[in-house]
């Protein structure tokens, strides 16, 4: 019969090949997400150059005191509305169509640009009105606004 494995000698790294193949495994991470690597640098060099990254560390080293003063300072009787209409408003933003309101901010920027090169001391008579309606652009902003008051009244 065999004799019992009693002993068994495990195969130990030595320090320094462990380091070598840790620097070699942290190269290849490196060589593999250079690209966001870099802009985490650039990132931290624009927060650095604005003096951010010296606040967020100060913010860090007394979080504690910190966040005990901004909590403070939230549960102020003034603040008391806007918390309880958090939850609404976020779930709000998730409903608004952002593409629309783009396009409409767009044209409402652009209609006041219009608006400021135009005087408004001008007077408007019904028949100025009934001329305008030949415009196609002025027919297009009140045919979409007809459109917007039906939607809206429904």
């Amino acid at each position: 019969m065999a004799k019992a494995i009693s002993k068994i000698k495990r195969y130990e790294v030595s320090r320094e090949d462990q380091v070598e193949q840790d620097v070699q495994e942290v190269k290849e991470a490196v060589a593999d997400h250079k690209d966001p690597i870099l802009k985490g640098v650039e990132l931290l060099k624009a927060l650095d150059d604005e003096g951010s990254l010296d606040a967020m560390t100060a913010f860090v080293k007394a979080k504690d005191e910190t966040l005990a003063n901004v909590v403070k300072e939230i549960d102020k009787d003034q603040y008391e509305p806007l918390l309880r209409n958090l939850p609404e408003l976020v779930f709000l933003l998730g409903e608004i169509d952002m593409r629309g309101i783009r396009e409409l901010s767009l044209r409402l920027n652009h209609g006041l640009e219009t608006m400021k090169g135009r005087g408004t001391t001008d007077h408007t008579s019904f028949l100025d009105l009934a001329k305008a309606l030949k415009d196609p652009e002025i027919n297009r902003s009140i045919t979409m606004l007809l459109h917007f008051l039906k939607g809206m009244g429904k």
